[in-house]
């Protein structure tokens, strides 16, 4: 069972004017309720064979309140995220940016100390996006020794990493507290 054409503009034209009103009493704006409606139509079009002729009016209510408060809730989010950019400045956003780019330093001289063959391993796994059994066959090497080289170099970045991800942590904290 679910919803021909002829079903469907009836649908349309019998609750579009009633599910206007119901959204834009909820949004307070003509222009989400049209869009927020005119995704709705568009999903009740794209899954009519599986939709209820019955229980359609139900749906389609129940569509626009859930839709009307995820926009809402969206909204809220924007809202919160720019006020938090006006309070914090654009300085935050060219600390972030000294921050990455002090950290990417960081990693890339760990790297440099890595032995050639567990930086050759390194780099086709987590940059190239290799598997270890590819990796192991491009260097005519067991899985086994692939996996080893991982460790080995995953188990030094971490070390290397601490101490400056500790210090970082401690000056977000401080940061945040003097706000």
């Amino acid at each position: 069972m679910g919803l021909d054409s002829v079903q469907y503009k009836h649908v349309f034209d019998l609750h579009y004017e009633a599910l206007y009103g119901y959204a834009c009493s909820i949004l307070r704006s003509e222009v989400y309720a049209e869009d927020l409606l005119q995704n709705i139509f568009i999903k009740l079009w794209e899954t009519r064979g599986n939709v209820n002729p019955v229980s359609v009016k139900a749906y389609l209510y129940t569509a626009v309140r859930n839709e009307c408060l995820n926009h809402l809730k969206h909204k809220g989010v924007q809202a919160t995220y720019a006020h938090a950019v006006r309070v914090t400045g654009t300085d935050a956003d060219n600390s972030n940016r000294a921050e990455q780019k002090e950290l990417q330093e960081k990693i890339q001289g760990l790297l440099n100390r890595l032995p050639e063959k567990c930086a050759t391993v390194f780099y086709m796994c987590r940059q190239l996006g290799l598997s270890y059994r590819q990796v192991a066959a491009e260097l005519d090497l067991s899985v086994k020794t692939v996996e080893n080289h991982m460790t080995k170099a995953l188990k030094f970045l971490r070390g290397g990493l601490a101490a400056y991800l500790v210090s970082v942590l401690l000056l977000f904290i401080y940061q945040l507290f003097n706000v």
